[in-house]
């Protein structure tokens, strides 16, 4: 078994049955919020403590509601990076009844104002941006499509793996290096 890493960090919030934006509050599309990438996690939690000490909970509702929605990461993110920012003195935390608070140290402080620019464009991604009906429409569709696409993917290499079949793990592999490398021909000359 694969052993998780701190700084990868996404659950699919909404699943394939929510239309449009993928929720009510605000969804985006992929890359503008919606995950964090590898190293920002780190940060994104210093920041959540910038105002004071927070339980895990607490620190996943912060995230989630100053992204309205689009950034919620799962407690199997949240708490092994809470342990290795506590392992490398960025945190310091504390039993408080029958919760774990987390607060910042100064070293923690340091390393958040060392990193601001970087926290500045997190939130960035999750500005509200207005797109019109059959765009936002699209977009969802779009969504969906890539949840599908990875449910299916997680599904076929598991049992590909579980017969130990390496050339069907080779093919998909293969086949979703060109539909990525297709999307960016597409990107790059968006009119054909």
């Amino acid at each position: 078994m694969r052993k998780h890493h701190p700084d990868e960090d996404y659950r699919p919030k909404h699943g394939p049955r929510h239309h449009g934006m993928g929720h009510e509050r605000g969804g985006g599309p992929e890359g503008r919020g919606g995950r964090a990438r590898r190293g920002e996690v780190r940060t994104v939690l210093l920041d959540a403590l910038r105002d004071g000490a927070k339980h895990g909970y607490e620190i996943i509702k912060v995230l989630e509601e100053r992204s309205g929605g689009d950034y919620s990461p799962s407690p199997g993110t949240i708490y092994p990076t809470l342990q290795y920012l506590e392992e490398l003195g960025f945190i310091s935390a504390r039993q408080q009844a029958d919760r774990r608070m987390y607060e910042l140290t100064e070293s923690g402080r340091a390393q958040l104002e060392e990193r601001a620019e970087e926290v500045e464009a997190f939130w960035m991604r999750f500005q509200q941006c207005e797109f019109s009906p059959v765009l936002h429409s699209e977009l969802g569709f779009l969504k969906e499509e890539m949840l599908y696409l990875e449910q299916t993917v997680r599904r076929l290499a598991r049992e590909a793996a579980a017969s130990e079949n390496i050339e069907t793990v080779r093919r998909i592999r293969t086949t979703i290096e060109q539909c990525r490398n297709e999307v960016r021909r597409i990107a790059v000359e968006p009119g054909k």
